[in-house]
């Protein structure tokens, strides 16, 4: 081992000069990378390394030097290039002239399994280093060392491949004798995309585009000189950002705070950043003190004086963009938004990383009209500011999205300035559309349009009808043979990718067999195999509303992992002994073999569970053959899941639809919303079951690296709202801990039955409340803290779902290496034969072991991992509001206003045409009270949307047709119909507590508006609440530049819903229940078990004694409150007695209307909810968006 050394001079900011002595030690056992290299062993093999591996299937290799790096880093991180070679010399050099985020970007595409990229050390490696010479400048003894590590991969390789050398400083010229002779080549980019990639117009566009955009930089640099000064642009209000050092001290000192900045979707003028714990969220107002920050940035923000502190608006944005995108937000103000709580301000006053992505984006209308090079455009998210791009032609960007990137935001500047990087087609267009949720949500291109790279697909096995896959009779043996068993399968209808299946059997003395069966994934893609590379790089499967987007090659997902009925299948499976009261005996874990009996849908299973002997769609002989099985799983499941719920498990809700879509011409037919049976719970009580098993199985084996599902305890404050919205209706929620939530929850819903839409709301509201569940390593965190809240499991991981999750996979692996006290299938590093040839995987060495084990690297994929499956949850969600639009925009569309539904331009004209727009009337919700409106909430579609009361201009107007009183006689008849969208302005308005809002109407303002004769028909006042029903015409916003959104005016009132209980006290037992005479309290109370086990199932887990109990309970609990409220009444005919007035009593505060029982009439086994904390009849819906 050689030491060589390097010496740096440097000036410091006093002016003093350093200097600076680099050692570096070179080696000789510095690896190729390559799988051409002629090594045995290669080279790469005899080291331990991190990284994919050059292909042996590539024309040639590419080293970028310094220009190509700095300055054309999008071009190299397009997917289309692949086999590049990252010198250590460049990034070092990136790293020195504090080039973080093209460092970063570089390390990425290195990392990205997919582009068979590598770093390169050459300035360790004996061979390739040199040595700078006296008066040579950084750049030529830069070029000397790419020359030298060229010549190094020519002699290492053999020449087997070519070497192609890209930079935009040095040419041809510069190569010496020996790299001519060697066939390196030194092109330019332009060279290079001509002869490799001449009618790839993207690339070319790109490469225009960033030449411009350096132009444009350089021009800049010249004219820097006096345009702005370190107090700043007078024009902008921008500042000079401070020193890094000041920076630091400042932070360490807490004058100046560190975090994410993040711009509020529902109001863009506001910024914010979490502080530390004492100081909480602090709120960044204006562009001008974001000071150049762009959302998702590190920042440093300086408080401001306690003079400029604000509250958070409360009103709704009019900006429809914002009302779009304010489902996304994820601050903490989010969920106390309506309470005006005073919080710091500040102002940024520097910048620690640029979080700049792609972006897409459409050209600012009327700016194709003009002659100049420099355009605005508006980026789709609205969080985004404007941007300002050169294109030499702008008229081929009108009405298009496009995609641009961030390079820069002088001070001097309103707007930052980016560069073009491609068009991705017209605006409003499905595909397009879709195509640009794709894009904002980083899903890569090789995962929606370029399928698997031919490595990948020829690591698959053969499955063809002339080549069908047979099980090998060798791992057949060395599995658990299940074919025997009665295994079942319960999905959505067509459903291809079948995870799991389900097996249960009575086997005698009161025990119960049980098994939960998971596609054996892990035996077909081996670790750090090509396709599994891929699969973590896209680490889920993708599902929009039309389409998706999958982890794994279809061989896999949708036929040989898929767990198809009358065909063997691998798994993995759990199983389970357990006796009469589900409690476990035995477990097993271990890899098998089935063949499932039927693939079933949820309906189906459904119809059986419900006492069906024949269901659609299954013929009668397997209908009699798994109805014993449903039933006993519904059975088995019921008590499983009771236990768990007294722990403290959580019913949530969350709005799931889906999309009918016509044959004819692909337009939605309707939104359905997801209806919610018992065999849904079921089904997920099994999974629940087996992921909570095999959590603890792999944590015991991997204390430092199991790959855990983690749901940390919510943020008190975050329950705000949901606490008043209860006290709104009578109720109080108490939130300490989730049994004590789940209890409050359970009572709620068991005194509101005649309200199931009221109930739903506020188990949404308490998802909306909830933390964001999250993939962690066991080593990040204490034991106390693996907690999943949601569930009420001390462990718990993802193991069911292996086909679309990658999660599920790294478990299965671990869950292997600890049954079977070794390491998982070796990867395909050694020879292997595929399709009778031998291939080998040019992938990372490292051993399976060693990455599972690793804790660090474990976190590393968690966190990856958490960042996929986020951006995939919001893409679905964007999708499902793309297709709600299209639908609105169907449904009050004129036929003679426009196209027709399903032309591909529909919804680009007409925008807000009240006289062309047909009336969408549908009931929804009040959800949420605003200062200037409301929210409402259409379950029917599962669609939120503002009411607006007050108009932006700041008067208060209502809808003429919620004033209307039904059934009143005007006294007169008349034949002209007001519109429906006739307004009485001149109203006033006030809110209370954000749970109630007021309009009063002025008699002069309803004459304006009606004839005189029916001014008695009209309301003087109207109250708005929450849970309120009203009708509401579901309205679009068009935009050009944006999506459309949904927005709603308000058409009446849903009059049966305001007459609600006078007040919802609370109501145990009703005590006539015991009041029958002739029979003793016990034989009353065996006969009500009886009926009660009979009449509602999902209470027949409960025992004889249990249920006795809760009535001995619920009886003691009604007399106590029967004699509070005897007391009240006493003490209120006292004070009505002593008081004077018209001979009416007085009511108190807080007593009822009327003295009504709640329960008075319900049947008996409804008049249980109250007890059965653990069994109450609403569906369970665990909000996977949140917890799960």
């Amino acid at each position: 081992m050689l030491r060589t050394e390097t010496v740096h001079f440097r000036k410091t900011n006093k002016n003093t000069v350093v200097k600076r002595v680099h050692e570096v030690y070179l080696r000789k056992d510095i690896p190729c990378l390559s799988t051409l290299c002629p090594w045995s062993p290669p080279c790469h093999a005899r080291v331990k390394v991190e990284s994919s591996l050059l292909s042996e299937e590539t024309p040639y290799y590419l080293i970028p030097d310094y220009s190509v790096a700095l300055r054309y880093v999008e071009l190299l991180e397009q997917e289309e290039l692949t086999n590049i070679i990252f010198t250590e010399t460049i990034l070092q050099r990136l790293q020195s002239e504090d080039k973080s985020r093209t460092y970063k970007s570089l390390r990425q595409v290195a990392k990205d399994p997919r582009r068979r990229s590598v770093v390169f050390s050459n300035e360790h490696c004996e061979g390739a280093t040199v040595l700078r010479e006296p008066e040579e400048s950084i750049e030529q003894r830069d070029w000397r060392a790419l020359l030298k590590t060229a010549d190094w991969y020519h002699q290492h390789l053999q020449g087997r491949v070519p070497i192609i050398m890209l930079s935009e400083q040095f040419g041809q010229k510069n190569l010496r004798e020996e790299q001519l002779k060697a066939g390196v080549r030194v092109m330019s980019l332009k060279e290079y995309l001509n002869e490799f990639w001449k009618d790839n117009a993207v690339l070319h566009e790109l490469l225009g585009s960033l030449k411009e955009a350096i132009l444009e930089e350089d021009l800049e640099m010249q004219n820097k000189g006096g345009i702005a000064t370190k107090k700043g642009s007078g024009s902008t209000g921008f500042q000079e950002y401070k020193p890094l050092s000041e920076l630091e001290a400042g932070v360490k000192s807490e004058r100046f705070f560190q975090g994410v900045m993040k711009v509020r979707a529902n109001h863009r003028d506001q910024a914010f950043i979490r502080g530390d714990g004492n100081i909480g969220e602090i709120v960044i107002v204006g562009s001008e003190h974001r000071n150049r920050a762009v959302h998702g940035d590190m920042v440093v923000v300086e408080l401001l004086n306690k003079s400029s502190w604000v509250a958070p608006s409360t009103h709704i944005s009019y900006d429809p963009e914002e009302i779009h995108a304010a489902g996304d937000e994820e601050d903490e103000s989010s969920n106390t938004h309506r309470f005006k709580e005073i919080k710091p301000t500040g102002r940024v006053v520097g910048v620690i990383s640029r979080n700049w992505q792609p972006y897409v984006a459409t050209l600012q209308e009327g700016s194709e009209k003009d002659s100049g090079s420099f355009h605005l455009v508006l980026p789709l998210n609205p969080v985004i500011p404007k941007i300002r791009i050169r294109h030499h032609d702008a008229k081929v960007l009108a009405n298009q999205r496009i995609v641009v990137r961030i390079d820069s935001w002088p001070i001097h500047s309103q707007y930052p300035n980016g560069h073009y990087v491609r068009s991705i087609g017209p605006a409003h267009e499905l595909d397009t559309e879709i195509s640009a949720i794709l894009i904002e949500h980083g899903i890569s291109v090789s995962q929606t349009t370029q399928g698997f790279s031919e490595g990948s697909l020829k690591e698959m096995p053969i499955n063809t009808p002339e080549h069908p896959w047979r099980p090998d009779p060798a791992e057949l043996k060395a599995r658990r043979d299940l074919r025997n068993l009665t295994i079942f399968s319960i999905d959505p209808p067509n459903c291809q990718d079948i995870d799991d299946a389900i097996s249960i059997r009575d086997i005698g003395n009161g025990q119960v067999e049980f098994g939960v069966h998971i596609a054996d994934v892990s035996h077909f893609v081996h670790e750090n195999s090509l396709t599994d590379l891929e699969a973590r790089a896209r680490g889920t499967t993708v599902y929009l509303s039309d389409r998706r987007f999958d982890m794994l090659p279809k061989v896999l997902s949708e036929q040989l992992c898929s767990l198809r009925h009358h065909v063997d299948r691998y798994a993995m499976s759990v199983m389970w002994t357990m006796d009469a009261e589900a409690n476990v005996l035995t477990t097993w874990f271990g890899r098998s073999v089935i063949r499932s009996a039927c693939e079933m849908e949820y309906e189906q299973a459904q119809g059986l569970l419900n006492g069906k002997d024949v269901v659609p769609g299954l013929d009668a002989a397997l209908c009699k053959k798994l109805k014993p099985s449903v039933v006993l799983l519904a059975k088995t499941m019921r008590k499983i899941r009771a236990k768990r719920m007294m722990n403290g498990g959580l019913e949530l809700e969350s709005s799931e639809v889906k999309f009918k879509f016509k044959e004819e011409d692909g337009g939605i037919s309707d939104i359905l919303p997801k209806q919610p049976l018992e065999v849904h719970q079921i089904i997920e009580e099994a999974m629940v079951m087996a992921n909570g098993y095999v959590a603890k199985k792999i944590y015991d084996g991997f204390r430092e690296s199991a790959m855990l599902r983690h749901h940390p305890l919510p943020i008190d404050s975050h329950f705000k709202m949901l606490r008043k919205a209860a006290e709104s209706r009578g109720f109080s929620i108490e939130t300490s801990s989730n049994l004590a939530l789940a209890a409050s929850l359970r009572d709620c819903a068991a005194k509101s039955q005649d309200d199931i839409e009221f109930v739903r709301l506020l188990k949404t509201m308490a998802t909306m409340a909830m933390s964001e569940a999250s993939y962690i390593s066991s080593g990040s965190k204490p034991v106390n803290e693996y907690t999943h809240y949601g569930l009420a499991l001390d462990f718990y991981t993802h193991f069911t779902s292996p086909i679309r999750r990658y999660a599920d996979l790294v478990v299965h692996r671990q869950l292997m290496s600890c049954i079977s006290g070794t390491s998982p299938q070796p990867s395909l590093n050694a020879a292997t034969v595929v399709d009778g040839s031998v291939h080998l995987s040019s992938t990372t060495t490292a051993s399976s072991s060693d990455l599972l084990k690793n804790g660090l690297k474990m976190e590393q994929v968690a966190s990856h991992l958490n960042y996929k499956n986020r951006e995939s949850k919001l893409a679905q969600k964007d999708s499902t509001e793309l297709f709600q639009t299209l639908y609105i925009l169907q449904k009050t569309r004129n036929s003679s206003s426009g196209p027709k539904d399903g032309s591909k331009d529909a919804g680009k004209e007409g925008a807000d045409d009240d006289e062309s727009e047909i009336p969408f009337v549908e009931t929804g919700i009040v959800s949420e009270i605003r200062e200037n409106g409301f929210f409402v909430f259409v379950p029917r579609f599962g669609i939120k949307g503002p009411v607006y009361l007050k108009e932006k201009s700041g008067e208060i107007t209502i809808p003429l047709s919620v004033l209307e009183i039904p059934g009143v006689a005007t006294g007169a008849k008349t034949s002209l119909k007001p519109s429906p969208w006739t307004t009485v302005s001149g109203c006033e308005m006030e809110t209370d507590q954000m749970t109630e809002i007021t309009v009063k109407i002025p008699l002069q303002s309803a004459a304006s508006a009606l004839p005189e004769h029916r001014l008695g028909s009209l309301r003087s006042k109207v109250q708005f609440r929450l849970f309120d029903k009203v009708k509401v015409a579901l309205r679009l916003k068009k935009s050009l530049a944006h999506r459309h959104s949904i927005y709603m005016t308000l058409m009446g009132l849903d009059e049966e819903s305001t007459q609600r209980p006078a007040s919802a006290s609370p109501v145990g037992l009703n005590p006539r229940i015991f009041s029958s005479k002739g029979k003793s309290l016990v034989q009353m109370k065996k006969d009500q078990v009886k009926k009660i086990a009979e009449n509602d199932p999902a209470l027949a887990p409960l025992s004889e004694q249990q249920l006795i109990q809760g009535i001995t309970a619920g009886q003691e609990k009604a007399q106590q409150l029967q004699k509070e409220a005897d007391l009240q009444k006493a003490a209120e005919a006292e004070e009505t007695a002593g008081s004077k007035g018209f001979g009416k009593k007085k009511r108190g505060r807080n007593a009822s209307l009327e003295p009504i029982d709640p329960y008075q009439q319900t049947p008996l086994d409804v008049s249980f909810y109250r007890l059965l904390d653990t069994f109450d009849r609403l569906r369970i819906v665990e909000s996977s968006q949140t917890i799960e």
